[in-house]
């Protein structure tokens, strides 16, 4: 009985140096990801979900805001306590959402 076995050389899959990246070999063949739709439709309801919460009236109700139009928000990935927002007069705010506190602000940045 023969067993055929994928082989590769050594070279391809180690690193030369240490910051080196590893190679990682994947298929993007669709046929191999039957999920690739339901995430990437997952993905795009959470993303619409976020701006509809963080937006400009949410910003505006949030101590004394901005005075002019908010351009750019920004969040933790870990904490939806620390909030950032940026406006068109330069000004970056950060925010408390639990408090509803403005934390810090940069003008001019």
């Amino acid at each position: 009985m023969k067993i055929k076995a994928l082989s590769r050389p050594e070279a391809s899959i180690s690193r030369a140096n240490v910051g080196d990246h590893f190679l990682h070999h994947r298929s993007l063949n669709p046929v191999s990801h039957p999920f690739h739709k339901a995430r990437e439709y997952q993905r795009a309801i959470q993303a619409a979900k976020l701006d509809r919460i963080f937006a400009k009236p949410f910003i505006a109700g949030l101590g004394d805001g901005h005075s002019d139009g908010v351009t750019c928000i920004g969040m933790s990935r870990t904490s939806l306590v620390q909030f950032v927002s940026g406006s068109v007069d330069g000004c970056i705010k950060i925010w408390d959402l639990g408090r509803k506190k403005e934390v810090g602000c940069y003008e001019k940045a």
